[in-house]
């Protein structure tokens, strides 16, 4: 019972994607982007290709050339949906059988004039899908065909398990098998069809909110970028007060150390005359105890003090020298006194000073805590900061057009080296009409704000190139400059006509063997043989600015071999070298000179070594995008 509740619901969800493709389409059959879509999500997602599908590195889609506008349908859908059964998806065209390669699914319209049954002798035993349209009844796999103006298939269930493939029943189920069946099934699904038409409205709106909190965050950036700054010039402030008061307590302690000898040295000299004084203290005690006994004698010869006349004059002098001697005990017991107090002075200043100093320390140690958390919250802010340009700029990079959009009849190299983590410069590659357009923009600033103006030019450049198919590069400068001063809002009178991007735009006819150019203020070099010539840009940037006359067009004819570049400033402008000056423009002519023999993968590998050997140890100045071609 539960198997079949599964296979009603697949049943259900096939038929539903089903008729949303053939809504898409309208009532006129097949168009480029249906069949891209039908190859991409209702042939390619659900087929079972066997055992050996599991040992492919790439999913591979191939189709016989006769429209290059379904290549580059398929093309679009492999930017926003880069896996099919978790294998990265790979696209590719052939011109003629020869070349034919193995892929997984392989697209062949009738109109292209191949011989089928050939095609069908090249894959045999390759597990290769084989996708029709225009030819009859069961000669592929999947054959798409139209119905009273309505794009269907019908499947051969036989063909595809015979070369070791199969379908779920939810593909077969709403597979053609008559007429009559079409008629009856689009009455049963029309309901649904409303339904699905209500849900991409829905999901309109919701882009609409998306694009809205993505403004939200950009202004919430640059709050948090200000805050930043305001913190970390604060910060500097209180460590350049701690460095004054350390430089202070040191000072202070260098002074406290001098007091401490010089109480050292007084303390040795006070114990010193402690010692001469007990020395003469014990002198004079002896020569009281002496007197003493004189004074005993005299009392006892009283008669005959005149008989020792002699011997009294001597006990005067004697006297004298005791009067001296206390005199003398006197003067040093005032000096002790003095020296003590002069000391216990010393002490109390000593003191105090230590009160001082241990107040200065608490105060530094709670500098140093607050210092500490502020550090603290501003790693946490810039973490927080750093994943959310992290964020923006896969963003970035998945707006980028891929590389693979060049034309095979070019080399080319791109030199892409982003100052932070996302860049203000950005490159853009299309083809349309057998013509390749190459584009290489600076935009004002670097980092968040450059990545945004960035983000900007390429929505802009999908717009004007890809939807309006507007091919000539002053045309395509002039919807950009317009572009970009109606998103900005910007008027000639307010500080916004800053903001802009100098732009270098490339188309090359193939047809006619023309390089078209047009630049604002960023130049073409042209290298043919073993001469350059500069063509210089319009000196003004696409945006608002006092100067807004029409871009110049450059009309170049291409011999073989030619090679041309475009580039941002960023090269030219990196300081380095042995005397740290700018690498300059000048330099970047004899240098695109010398390489001109060498191929433009050498060429990118020896700019880039060229450019880190400049630089050094020197900061990177600025976003460097740099494409060289040849033709």
């Amino acid at each position: 019972m539960i198997n079949r509740i599964g296979f009603f619901w697949k049943t259900l969800t096939a038929i539903v994607l089903f008729f949303c493709f053939t809504g898409a389409s309208g009532q006129n059959g097949f168009d480029n982007s249906s069949r891209a879509l039908y190859i991409y999500d209702l042939v390619a997602k659900y087929v079972n290709f066997g055992s050996g599908f599991t040992d492919s590195s790439n999913f591979k889609i191939g189709m016989m050339l006769g429209d290059y506008e379904l290549l580059y349908e398929l093309g679009n859908l492999v930017k926003t949906r880069p896996r099919i059964q978790d294998k990265p998806v790979q696209i590719s065209g052939y011109k003629r059988l020869e070349s034919l390669t193995h892929t997984q699914v392989l697209y062949v319209n009738k109109s292209s004039g191949f011989d089928l049954q050939k095609i069908r002798d090249k894959i045999s035993g390759q597990q290769t899908l084989l996708v029709t349209e225009g030819y009859e009844f069961r000669e592929s796999m999947i054959n798409f065909i139209v119905i009273n103006g309505v794009p269907r298939y019908e499947i051969n269930e036989d063909y595809i398990k015979k070369e070791g493939m199969s379908v779920p029943q939810t593909l077969l189920f709403t597979a053609v098998k008559t007429k009559e069946d079409w008629e009856k099934l689009f009455q049963v699904t029309d309901a649904d069809l409303q339904v699905q038409k209500e849900t991409v409205r829905q999901q309109q709106v919701e882009i609409e909110l998306q694009k809205a909190e993505i403004l939200r965050q950009k202004a919430l950036l640059d709050s948090l970028d200000k805050e930043i700054t305001l913190k970390e010039k604060t910060l500097l402030e209180k460590q350049k007060v701690l460095n004054t008061q350390m430089a202070q307590i040191n000072r202070q302690q260098g002074e406290i150390t001098m007091q401490k000898q010089t109480i050292v040295i007084q303390q040795q000299e006070v114990q010193v005359q402690k010692d001469t004084l007990i020395r003469q203290k014990a002198k004079i005690d002896l020569q009281i105890s002496m007197m003493d006994q004189q004074l005993i004698k005299i009392g006892e010869q009283e008669d005959r003090i005149k008989i020792q006349l002699a011997t009294l004059e001597k006990q005067k002098l004697i006297l004298w020298f005791v009067i001296f001697a206390l005199a003398l005990v006197s003067f040093l017991g005032y000096y002790i006194y003095r020296s003590y107090k002069i000391k216990k002075e010393a002490n109390i200043r000593l003191e105090e000073k230590n009160r001082t100093i241990s107040m200065q320390k608490d105060e530094i140690e709670q500098q140093r805590d607050l210092a500490a958390a502020q550090r603290d919250q501003i790693a946490y802010q810039k973490k927080h900061i750093t994943d959310s340009i992290m964020y923006a700029k896969r963003i970035q990079t998945a707006l980028i057009p891929s590389l693979e959009l060049f034309s095979d009849k070019l080399e080319h190299f791109v030199l892409y080296k982003p100052l932070a983590i996302v860049s203000g410069d950005f490159y853009w590659v299309s083809k349309l009409e057998n013509k390749q357009v190459i584009i290489v923009a600076d935009c004002t600033g670097h980092g968040v704000p450059g990545a945004f103006m960035s983000m900007l030019g390429v929505t802009l450049l999908n717009e004007i190139v890809n939807n309006k198919h507007i091919l000539m590069p002053d045309q395509i400068i002039e919807n950009l400059r317009q572009g970009v001063i109606k998103s900005l809002n910007q008027v000639a009178e307010e500080d916004s006509i800053k903001d802009g991007m100098d732009i270098s735009v490339c188309v090359v006819d193939f047809n006619k063997n023309t390089l078209w150019w047009a630049g604002a203020n960023n130049p073409l070099y042209l290298v043919r043989g073993n001469e350059l010539v500069h063509y210089r840009a319009d000196k003004m940037p696409a945006s608002i600015h006092y100067r807004m006359q029409p871009f110049t067009l450059h009309e170049i004819e291409l011999q073989k071999g030619d090679a041309f570049y475009v580039f941002s400033d960023g090269f030219s402008d990196q300081f380095g070298g042995p005397n740290q000056k700018k690498f300059m423009s000048h330099q970047l002519k004899e240098t695109l000179v010398t390489l001109a023999g060498s191929t433009m993968l050498h060429q990118a590998e020896k700019l880039s070594g060229i450019f880190e050997e400049w630089r050094g140890d020197s900061p990177q100045v600025d976003d460097v995008t740099f494409i060289g071609v040849r033709y």
